[in-house]
């Protein structure tokens, strides 16, 4: 598995980045005073993710003429993400959000900032990744619900910018990414109606499913998708520590979670798992394999409290699908 070819062509993801305020300690944030600050976002995630498989990934983003964004566009060169379409407002900030651990379980809980923020605000730029698109540029699109959610400008631009990369022939995976805080259950379902036509997987939680479609079953969750108008290759229904399921018209598959010894946090397992599978995907693997390696790196991601810190590399995995596990001495 180590020897397999390389990735057959360039991705691009676009969302909103943001910096993330880490408590050092569990504990409500009124009482809570110690923070690190990290950079986030469900699309630099996958983004950041895809990068460390050795795929070649472009980002679209916009970020505040400020430190936090400065903060962003160095993260991505350090992981290797192109940064060139990430442009820079004069006008609006950087979102920023922070993370709380509280309660019995001290499951994690967000809290954001990020509604006058730059590309909440102001939307972002297309123009050049469509004609890179049209030049064949990418092989492979990838895009969450968050964007389309943050603003109206930024809506527009996400749903032009999926139905040009359908129609120049780029395979479209679309994340659910359901967001309270961003919008009631009910737009959520009218939003992901109009968006299903354009994509060509979707990707959600299994928490998600039953939000949606009242079940989170990977055949009869297609089966709604198709119902919606729906007519990409398949769903993957991501399920935690229970595994993920996937489904097309000809295949129902499921893949076991790889064991972790202990889980720090879980955001960004779901974005890391997304960048395993389109890895796979560009490296010619089959679903199977897919579902595999996407399984690999959102166990990786628990093992930390940064939401892309513990996602693993291509040297990694590699080691781990070989079956021969990551050497100590």
């Amino acid at each position: 598995m180590s020897n397999v070819m390389q990735p057959l062509g360039r991705v691009l993801t676009f969302g909103e980045p943001m910096v993330v305020c880490v408590p050092k300690e569990a504990g409500k944030l009124t009482e809570v005073r110690d923070f690190r600050t990290d950079c986030a976002g469900a699309e630099m995630n996958t983004a950041i993710g895809l990068a460390r498989l050795q795929v070649p990934t472009t980002y679209l983003a916009r970020v505040g003429d400020d430190p936090f964004g400065e903060l962003i566009r160095r993260q991505l060169r350090a992981e290797g993400v192109d940064d060139t379409l990430v442009d820079v407002s004069a006008e609006r900030p950087t979102g920023v959000y922070f993370k709380q651990w509280h309660g019995l379980k001290k499951q994690t809980q967000v809290y954001y900032y990020r509604a006058l923020s730059a590309m909440a605000s102001e939307g972002f730029a297309i123009d050049r990744a469509i004609s890179r698109l049209q030049e064949a540029a990418f092989a492979w699109v990838h895009a969450t619900g968050i964007t389309w959610m943050i603003g109206s400008d930024a809506k527009q631009s996400s749903f032009e910018l999926v139905k040009s990369a359908r129609l120049a022939g780029v395979p479209v995976s679309f994340d659910v990414n359901i967001r309270l805080k961003l919008a009631p259950i009910e737009e959520w379902r009218a939003f992901v109606r109009q968006v299903l036509p354009h994509v060509t997987w979707v990707f959600m939680g299994d928490g998600e499913a039953e939000q949606l479609y009242g079940t989170c079953d990977a055949g009869e969750v297609l089966t709604r998708l198709c119902e919606n108008g729906f007519s990409g290759t398949g769903v993957v229904v991501k399920c935690g520590d229970k595994g993920a399921d996937l489904a097309t018209t000809a295949k129902r598959l499921h893949v076991d979670p790889w064991p972790v010894e202990t889980v720090v946090d879980t955001v960004g397992a779901g974005d890391g798992f997304n960048a395993g599978f389109i890895a796979g995907m560009l490296r010619g693997f089959p679903l199977d394999e897919c579902l595999r390696l996407g399984s690999l790196v959102g166990a990786y991601a628990v093992t930390g409290s940064g939401d892309f810190s513990q996602y693993p590399t291509w040297t990694e995995v590699a080691a781990h699908l070989d079956g021969k596990g990551v050497v100590e001495r």
